[in-house]
């Protein structure tokens, strides 16, 4: 039996099979191509989210430490405010006066940082409430430091010296010349009577003191009130009184002094407000600065 090979069929069919081959062949290497694509658009955004989280943790280490070395200086301000704020008081005994060199302290702390330095940081990692305490702070302590250069220049120079000092003479002459009060119980209750008091040496007074009615009249002698039971004998005692809280009523003028001592008490309320910021940003710092960065490569 002779078989007939149909030449053009079986060429027709081999170059169908060559055809689907190839079309084959070109849907893997799309699909590779694609997945390769895919791999690298993802691998290159997770190194780009490494990258930038670790940005962020950098800058919110470096956020963290400058807060730190502020702080070093604004405890130290406070020092400072606290020693000018002290001697600016009226003690018994003892006259108020004005802490030049705390003052000039002040003035010579540097300006720890201002908002400025903060701006481009990457935040992300930050809470909102983080981020403005951060700039809160750095308001409140570029006004405490403008603030400090604002009251040196109002207090330093010599003619102005001359006038704070003269002013404080006035107080201490109110303070060092002590009143107190001499109660007596009658039928309307307590009453009080005014009187000058010498008061005697040492810080602390206790035990008898002398009074008087003016400042140049007979002293009499007097117990010092320490708690004990007015309703006997109450005029044997002398109560003295608070020559701070007293100074407008014993009359203190409103001079020089007065307007720096406000000055200082406006001051203080700025610091306490500043630290109270500063305590709340160190514990939302804390929580960023605890970060470690992660390999980017």
């Amino acid at each position: 039996m002779r078989i007939v090979v149909d030449e053009q069929a079986v060429a027709t069919a081999h170059e169908g099979k060559s055809r689907r081959v190839r079309k084959l062949m070109l849907m893997s290497g799309a699909a590779a191509a694609l997945l390769g694509l895919f791999i690298g658009v993802l691998a290159t955004t997770v190194m780009s989210r490494r990258i930038e989280y670790n940005v962020a943790v950098r800058d919110g280490k470096a956020v963290y430490e400058g807060v730190r070395s502020a702080a070093d200086q604004v405890s130290e301000a406070k020092r400072l405010l606290d020693r000018a704020v002290g001697a600016a008081k009226v003690r018994p005994g003892e006259g108020p006066s004005v802490d030049y060199e705390a003052i000039e302290q002040l003035r010579a702390l540097p300006t720890p940082f201002t908002a400025a330095d903060f701006a481009g940081l990457h935040y992300t990692k930050f809470s909102p409430e983080t981020v403005n305490a951060l700039f809160l702070y750095a308001r409140q302590v570029g006004e405490l430091f403008d603030e400090f250069d604002k009251i040196a220049s109002r207090v330093l120079p010599e003619p102005r010296r001359k006038e704070l000092d003269e002013a404080a003479q006035d107080e201490t002459a109110i303070t060092t010349s002590p009143t107190g009060c001499v109660p007596n119980l009658g039928e309307g209750g307590f009453r009080c009577g005014l009187v000058y008091v010498d008061m005697p040496d040492g810080d602390a007074p206790s035990g008898k003191v002398k009074v008087r009615m003016t400042r140049g009249s007979k002293p009499f002698e007097k117990e010092l009130y320490m708690g004990q039971d007015l309703r006997q004998n109450a005029s044997n005692y002398v109560i003295l009184t608070n020559p701070e809280q007293s100074a407008g009523v014993l009359g203190e003028r409103q001079n020089a002094f007065s307007e720096y001592r406000k000055r200082l008490a406006e001051l203080s309320g700025l610091m306490d407000a500043t630290l109270e910021t500063q305590g709340n940003l160190e514990k939302g710092l804390g929580s960023v600065a605890g970060l470690e960065e992660i390999a980017s490569f």
